[in-house]
């Protein structure tokens, strides 16, 4: 081979080297992924036949586990797609959830759970956590109160009674108010808390006691958002399978509620 014919074959082989070398990685990531073991998130459920919803609270206004007749929203969606995948629906109450604006700090996991509900807030933090589906539902934060807003310096109770939402932001709006924030662990709390006549700041799916009126809240104090259920990310399989089955409920009750 002459000079100019190995010139001409090593300038060849320059252009064609990118796109070699990407076919090369491609083929490489096709192989290591072919040894990856299979999802068995659906299946493991279709043979214990049990769908594990985990929420905060059985008896909060989204579940009503307790009320055979009368299930809360959330809960009656997930009976129906559990009926969808033939499987029998187990409601387990795991009250560290959204203790923590982190979800990692709820200390739960696969054991425990397959699906979380019952106020979780379609946000950043769990959609960095959890692979989330929208189910229709809307959650935001109101003043509680049947007076005009406290005057600087007052303590406000804070009951979220939701995953996710951003108490971040509703601190910083909350001082600069001027208002002191006073953690409320529950919804009795915040009852006592309201019956002796103390303001507060809580979930927009919180149930109001006898006479109690609630208000907005601003935009800056935190955003309306979609409420949502929690899959754990890699539950590829089931999360497929729930997605389906959701948007089927969702359809029928939209129907439902039309024809109604």
């Amino acid at each position: 081979m002459g000079l100019a014919e190995f010139r001409q074959v090593t300038k060849g082989w320059k252009r064609w080297r990118k796109p070699v070398i990407d076919i090369g990685v491609i083929t490489l990531l096709l192989v290591a992924l072919s040894h990856l073991p299979p999802d068995t998130s659906l299946s493991e459920r279709m043979e214990n036949g049990i769908l594990r919803l985990c929420v905060p609270d059985r008896n909060s206004e989204l579940i009503r586990a307790d009320h055979a007749t009368r299930p809360g929203y959330e809960l009656a969606l997930m009976q129906g797609v559990a009926q969808e995948l033939d499987l029998r629906l187990q409601v387990v109450e795991i009250a560290n959830m959204g203790r923590s604006f982190n979800p990692r700090d709820w200390q739960i996991g696969r054991g425990q759970c397959d699906i979380l509900g019952g106020g979780l807030a379609d946000s950043a933090a769990n959609r960095g956590f959890l692979t989330l589906l929208p189910n229709g539902g809307r959650i935001g934060l109101v003043r509680i109160s049947d007076s005009a807003p406290p005057a600087r310096g007052a303590k406000v109770g804070v009951f979220m009674g939701s995953a996710g939402l951003n108490r971040v932001q509703l601190s910083s709006w909350m001082r600069a108010e001027g208002w002191q924030p006073h953690p409320l662990a529950t919804e009795a709390d915040l009852a006592v808390w309201l019956r002796q006549g103390g303001e507060a700041i809580a979930s927009s799916l919180t149930p109001l006691p006898a006479g109690a009126l609630s208000h907005d809240l601003p935009a800056a104090a935190g955003e309306s958002t979609s409420l949502a259920f929690g899959l754990w990310r890699g539950d590829v399989t089931l999360t497929r399978a729930i997605r389906a089955a959701l948007q089927k409920e969702i359809q029928h009750k939209q129907f439902v509620a039309r024809a109604n």
